[in-house]
């Protein structure tokens, strides 16, 4: 080999170890040079200097935390890994303007929860929604809600045993609380979590912000697919709300079919048209399609749902679900919670008979797009009417 080039090779294999092991020599030569520009360098020096003031904040921020989030689980004489669990929107709410993803390690160093125990669990809310989470004794379910102010975190006490939360009164004295906007989130969440919900339904649990009996919906209708339509070689899932419901948001996270990659679609029905096909008192809310470009083809379901078929299991009726007043009403969420908590100690078996076969259809590839598409004119109020 030529001794230039050996030159060559030895100086470029020195510059790849100098860079691996974060060396910041400069290497000059003859004709050039490899130093940073004066300019760069005030940047990277500026840039250095805010993430360690940003480090620094973070630091003494979760520090705080740390020993707020202790404390308040010796409040309600919770201890630890046993008896404690922490429902948050830490990584997603915002603390003093920042991004809140330190408080998860907070909330762990003071508590001992983590997500891998399925006892930390974050809930998906707005970015700008202050953050807070809430540390609960699951024996007493005494709990301390801690929320972002101003001030520091500030804590309130609640009382969220079913014995005294699930009535008018309890409900109404915990909502009236700083937890009140976010009561029906932690609590459903929290009891179905301590019901032993599986670790997929907590997840879309967490997505859809709250544990409903549409979440559960999600959850019948993959069941029902995977056992009567299971994905093969070249087949996809394809899920289409009409009206949208909850359900959505549970297919969403157990299949990734997300809005943005064509997996989930949803559209307002009018009541008329839901009645004209409902079967055995079960309106239709999803068609759920398996797809297969290559073979031409679609095959699937549209479903509807009944869970006055398992009243006599959660003692509540439908009806219940509907109360006068709407969510103003107590007993709107109380229900809600009540059926959430009750199916999720249920073998999919005893919940399967809420769901309603409506249709089965089989079809060539193009009938998907035809559904997803159907009438499809968002548009028309705003600026193309005509169209």
């Amino acid at each position: 080999m030529p001794p230039n080039h050996l030159k060559i090779m030895l100086a470029g294999l020195f510059i790849l170890v100098m860079s691996a092991s974060g060396c910041s020599t400069i290497l000059k030569s003859n004709t050039s040079t490899a130093e940073i520009p004066p300019a760069q360098k005030k940047v990277s020096s500026a840039d250095t200097k805010k993430s360690k003031t940003i480090i620094k904040y973070i630091e003494k921020k979760e520090s705080l935390a740390k020993n707020a989030f202790f404390h308040a689980m010796n409040k309600v004489k919770a201890s630890g890994e046993k008896n404690t669990m922490v429902v948050t929107n830490a990584g997603y709410g915002s603390l003093d303007g920042k991004s809140s993803e330190a408080m998860i390690d907070a909330i762990s160093a003071g508590t001992g929860c983590t997500p891998g125990k399925r006892t930390l669990l974050t809930v998906h809310t707005p970015c700008n929604e202050p953050f807070w989470a809430t540390v609960i004794n699951t024996d007493t379910f005494k709990a301390i809600f801690l929320q972002s102010s101003k001030d520091g975190l500030k804590k309130t006490g609640l009382n969220l045993s079913p014995k005294t939360l699930l009535t008018p009164q309890g409900w109404l004295k915990a909502r009236s609380t700083d937890a009140g906007k976010r009561l029906f989130s932690i609590v459903s969440i929290a009891y179905a979590a301590k019901a032993g919900a599986s670790w997929d339904m907590l997840r879309a649990a967490e997505l859809h912000d709250h544990f409903c009996p549409g979440l559960n919906a999600g959850f019948l209708v993959r069941s029902y697919m995977e056992k009567a339509y299971p994905l093969g070689k070249g087949d996809k899932y394809v899920f289409v709300g009409a009206p949208p419901i909850c359900a959505m948001d549970a297919l969403q996270s157990i299949f990734g079919t997300t809005v943005g990659k064509r997996g989930t679609y949803a559209m307002d029905v009018a009541p008329k048209v839901n009645g004209a096909i409902a079967s055995n008192g079960a309106k239709p809310v999803i068609i759920a399609m398996r797809v297969n470009t290559e073979k031409n083809k679609t095959d699937g379901v549209i479903i509807g749902f009944d869970f006055d078929r398992i009243s006599d299991k959660t003692g509540v009726r439908t009806a219940d679900l509907k109360p006068a007043g709407g969510p103003a009403n107590p007993l709107f969420y109380i229900s809600r919670v009540k059926v959430s908590w009750k199916m999720a100690q249920m073998p999919m078996k005893d919940k399967m008979p809420c769901l309603e076969v409506i249709k089965r259809f089989n079809r060539p590839a193009k009938t998907a797009a035809e559904v997803q598409n159907a009438k499809a004119n968002p548009y028309a109020p705003l600026i193309l009417p005509s169209y």
